[in-house]
């Protein structure tokens, strides 16, 4: 097999000719010592279009010289077209290589990279082997370090584990030694539903209508085609949207990889324009506004490692006391897991309306455990009782969405409404919860509303018709 074809396989870094001689990485090599001399490695890490544009005048003039070395010298022959190879050289050489082709595979949710010789991607519901490799370990951290300088971090022997962003705003997380030995290891989570809101989840075959931006609920009905239903019903859609018009706090709950961030982003799009709105997270995940310019009075405040130069790390319970001080009409936090909870609960009970988070857990039966957990990370949460706990959640919180996945197959489970009150089980306590939509299973229907919305008088004020929230 010969590079060229190898490549189109998404074949990456080794791929020797019958002889065990490697042309590509020879030229590979050439291009990169030449660029040595001409760039910093910083610069090369970070490459503009004048970086970009020099590599490739590099790639073209070492492609000939070989080919030129190649009629005089014994050496094996370069199976590949000129365009074809400097786009796959300045792949190598400035991004990721082969894995920037696999972040173009629209069927890829996921890849693993678990050392220079196994790369995994997860498609269709299940893991597959891709036939990639790279040419050692030094050269795999070196391509990972490069996708972890956009967001001006680096994995070494110093920080082995390091969290960031690429370009196209996928998630990377490498782990290097001597934590992942005897390779660097990483994954690469691809958010393909980024731009998907509400409309799209009722009807996921079809581009939905535009968003009103007027303060009412969408015509989600119509969005319907014959009995095909996406991860929303169209009274569950219309339901939380409403929900979120009214300014109720919402939390979604569900396994890594559910769609937890896809809802909230949803959800997010619904608030309307002219609040001031807070949105808090490790990396840049959350994009209300794709295609265009967040509108004034959006911020994005973001958790930062500490660093070896002694910069302290901010973290996500810092930037939520923050936050309390930017006066919030609205309060996004990506993913709650730990003693910011705690401020996050404190600061939606005193006023703070549209509150959207994400919590890791298996359905809404879970999600008082989890909460009660991340309490007692927090210095002043810690001293809460079950009770007061329980309290405090369903004192604060309205609205709990269940999302599940049964191989690639999304679905939310239940909408429970927290009544406000707690209810004792046995010698425990916790929030009251009343399902106002079920699914009771994968292929079945998301049915409801299943009773009158307990908070009916928060609806009724921000103008919701009646029969959003209530059985008809």
């Amino acid at each position: 097999m010969d590079f060229e074809d190898s490549h189109a396989a998404k074949t990456a870094g080794v791929v020797r000719n019958e002889s065990g001689a490697d042309p590509y990485q020879a030229v590979l090599d050439r291009i990169r010592k030449q660029l040595s001399k001409e760039f910093t490695a910083d610069k090369l890490a970070n490459a503009g279009p004048q970086v970009t544009e020099a590599a490739g005048r590099v790639a073209a003039q070492q492609y000939h010289d070989y080919h030129q070395d190649a009629l005089t010298k014994t050496l094996p022959r370069l199976m590949i077209p000129e365009e074809q190879f400097i786009d796959m050289a300045l792949a190598d050489l400035l991004g990721m290589g082969a894995i920037d082709t696999l972040l173009k595979d629209e069927t890829i949710e996921d890849i693993a990279v678990n050392g220079p010789n196994e790369v995994m991607v997860y498609r269709h519901g299940r893991w597959e082997q891709e036939n990639v490799s790279f040419p050692s370990a030094d050269r795999l951290l070196e391509i990972l370090n490069r996708g972890l300088a956009h967001s001006n971090r680096k994995a070494n022997m110093v920080t082995p584990i390091a969290d960031a962003v690429l370009r196209g705003m996928e998630r990377i997380s490498v782990v290097t030694y001597p934590v992942a030995s005897p390779h660097p290891t990483a994954v690469i989570r691809i958010p393909r539903a980024k731009n998907i809101n509400l409309e799209d989840m009722v009807n996921p075959y079809e581009s939905a209508q535009e968003t009103p931006t007027d303060g009412t609920v969408s015509d989600y009905a119509s969005l319907m085609e014959g009995d095909m239903e996406g991860l929303l019903s169209p009274q569950a859609a219309a339901y939380l949207h409403g929900a979120v018009l009214a300014g109720l706090n919402i939390v979604a709950v569900g396994p890594t990889g559910s769609g937890k961030t896809t809802l909230l982003m949803a959800l997010g799009r619904k608030i309307p324009k002219g609040q001031r709105i807070l949105i808090i997270e490790d990396t840049p995940e959350i994009d209300l506004y794709p295609g265009e310019e967040a509108p004034s009075n959006v911020l994005y405040l973001r958790t930062r490692p500490s660093t070896i130069e002694g910069l302290e790390a901010i973290e996500q319970e810092d930037l939520v006391k923050l936050a309390l001080r930017q006066r919030p009409d609205a309060l996004t936090l990506g993913e709650a897991r730990g003693p910011e909870v705690f401020d996050l609960l404190n600061a939606l009970n005193t006023g703070h309306k549209n509150g959207l988070t994400s919590i890791h857990a298996y359905g809404v039966e879970e999600l008082f455990s989890r909460m009660f957990l991340m309490l007692a990370q927090s210095e002043r949460g810690r001293h809460l009782d079950a009770y007061r706990a329980a309290n405090l959640v369903a004192s604060t919180l309205h609205i709990a969405v269940s999302i599940e996945m049964v191989g690639n197959t999304r679905f939310v489970r239940t909408i429970a409404e927290l009544t406000g009150n707690v209810v004792q089980k046995g010698t425990a306590y916790e929030p009251e919860m009343k399902a106002i939509f079920q699914r009771e299973s994968a292929r079945g229907k998301l049915t409801g509303p299943l009773h009158e919305s307990v908070h009916t008088k928060m609806l009724e004020q921000a103008g919701i018709a009646k029969n959003v929230y209530s059985p008809a």
